[in-house]
């Protein structure tokens, strides 16, 4: 998972931290990349209705793979928390983050209802550490003493505690930690806003009609 990016969006909105699956990530990218040069091939070799049904269909499928595995995220801006979802950007003010889980998404309650994101679910590296959580507690019961009492030594601290953390519960604690730091900052925004994305829509809407007509006049 990819937890901590730095930079300045096209309207100048500080990013502070971005949170993505980065494993589908990847494979999104390079499902589009082959996509990519199946329908550079079709252009070059294959000018037919048959052909631009076949270029419809791929550009179709690299627009799915897009809105599904390449495109969710959950960003942190100094005024918000953004789920990046498949089809529609949602908008947090941060003093209305009321609290976050991972159950088996990203969820986050705020003034009554519940917004998702599928960019942060529980991982492997989720469950191994629930595992060894499980066995050292039986570890510890079976040594005579409680889990996590003093003769185990003291918890970490710090950035040392972070980075230890399994990817959701890492998640989880920064955008709570952040939505207390930016409460106060992001008070001009009093309510949630979805803004959904119509070019995705159109993309794929159009795809597949023009794959439709040619494959009709093939």
């Amino acid at each position: 998972m990819t937890r901590l990016t730095l930079r300045t969006d096209g309207n100048s909105k500080k990013v502070i931290e971005r949170f993505a699956p980065a494993g589908g990530r990847i494979l999104g990218v390079i499902t589009i990349l082959i996509g990519v040069l199946i329908v550079g091939d079709i252009i070059v070799e294959w000018r037919t209705w048959a052909g631009l049904s076949a270029a419809a269909v791929v550009v179709a499928v690299c627009a799915l793979v897009w809105v599904g595995l390449v495109r969710p995220a959950v960003v942190a801006y100094e005024e918000a928390l953004v789920l990046r979802n498949i089809l529609s950007d949602v908008r947090i003010p941060w003093h209305l983050v009321e609290s976050a889980t991972v159950s088996p998404v990203l969820t986050l309650p705020v003034g009554g209802k519940v917004y998702r994101s599928s960019a942060v679910g529980v991982t492997g590296a989720d469950r191994r550490a629930m595992r060894r959580s499980r066995r050292e507690s039986v570890e510890a019961v079976m040594r005579g003493r409680s889990p996590g009492s003093e003769e185990e030594g003291p918890a970490p601290k710090g950035a040392a505690s972070l980075a230890g953390m399994p990817p959701s519960v890492y998640t989880t604690h920064r955008i709570e930690t952040l939505a207390e730091k930016y409460a106060d900052a992001s008070r001009v925004t009093t309510e949630v806003e979805r803004h959904w994305r119509w070019p995705e829509f159109a993309v794929v809407v159009v795809a597949i009609l023009v794959a439709v007509l040619a494959n009709s006049l093939a």
